[in-house]
């Protein structure tokens, strides 16, 4: 029997739409709650953007404490309890011999500064937001300097401990401990840093493991930083024991002159969730190129971020190991 031309034509359609339902797209997966892991994240900026983080980031370049040692004891007793506040006629810190009132037994204290991140200096004039103590924690093998400073509204602690070789331009280290606040927001790390010089490129790698806000993080994040572009290579997992959800994020971005170019992915649970990328014009796609929900979009903004939060927090934690142990 001949179908007429019009059931013919239905019938084709009918068979391509078979056909077409029948394709398989590949498995992917969406964060079960994107908002709730976006916020906790959005966390460690959150602390690193205080003012006493940034005071603090600011003190790292300009502590460099006279006669301090790379190895213990680390401080000479002429400079045990000294107390450094900022001259702003020489613009740098000093401490006269009698300045010791509050200073600590085992170190020094820098008086922190609401800062110009810009400059990288205290603005003058100055307003004190609160202080830094650099204490020396050496064990009877290891030379440890110690860093406790606070201050800010609400409260705001940095305390760390860290090891390592520290020379001008280039450092090995490790560090390990918490930022929080009197909110009970908290991130805390232990991470190693390593800054090394290549054919006039800066290269710096932070590699270790953290938790914020009860997500577990562990990661490797790789800058070369070179007279005409940029190249940062992140691989960075996020553990969610509550909810047994694993979330990857890693690839590289690059920026050459002022055109960023991308390939980046996140998975979860190790299935394709979305991708960044793109050269001049980043895009952000979701699975089988489906659309994000808001949530979804913010949490992927928050875990591009992160990577270099957690370079530049690292760079910020080394510094005062840089001026003190490495002279």
């Amino acid at each position: 029997m001949t179908l007429p031309r019009s059931t013919a034509v239905a019938a084709s359609a009918f068979g391509a739409l078979l056909a077409a339902c029948a394709e398989t797209l590949p498995p992917t997966a969406r964060p079960l709650l994107p908002g709730h892991l976006a916020d906790s994240l959005t966390t460690f900026t959150t602390l690193t953007q205080t003012q006493t983080f940034l005071s603090f980031r600011v003190l790292g370049p300009l502590s460099a404490v006279p006669g301090a040692s790379g190895t213990a004891p680390i401080f000479p007793d002429s400079m045990l309890r000294r107390v450094f506040h900022w001259d702003a006629g020489t613009h740098q810190y000093a401490s006269p011999p009698q300045d010791t009132v509050g200073g600590p037994a085992s170190g020094v204290r820098f008086v922190l500064y609401a800062p110009d991140t810009t400059a990288g200096l205290p603005i003058e004039p100055t307003v004190q937001v609160g202080h830094a103590d650099l204490l020396d924690a050496s064990l009877p093998d290891t030379t440890r300097l110690r860093v406790f400073a606070t201050g800010g509204t609400p409260m705001t602690t940095i305390d760390f401990t860290m090891r390592g070789r520290f020379v001008q331009d280039s450092l090995s280290a490790f560090y390990d401990g918490c930022l929080f606040d009197a909110l009970a927001r908290s991130a805390c790390l232990t991470d190693s840093i390593v800054q090394r010089v290549d054919n006039g490129d800066t290269i710096v790698t932070v590699a270790g493991i953290g938790s914020v806000t009860g997500q577990f993080l562990t990661y490797t994040v790789g800058i070369r930083l070179g007279a005409s572009q940029i190249v940062q290579a992140v691989d960075l997992v996020v553990e969610e024991p509550e909810l047994g959800e694993t979330v990857r994020f890693f690839g590289t971005l690059a920026v050459q002159g002022s055109t960023p170019s991308a390939n980046l992915s996140v998975t979860v649970n190790g299935l394709p969730f979305a991708t960044i990328q793109g050269q001049g014009t980043l895009t952000i796609r979701g699975p089988n190129n489906q659309p994000l929900t808001d949530a979804e979009d913010a949490l992927v903004n928050v875990l591009f971020a992160l990577p270099g939060r957690l370079l530049d927090t690292g760079r910020a934690l080394a510094r005062p190991g840089q001026r003190v142990l490495g002279g």
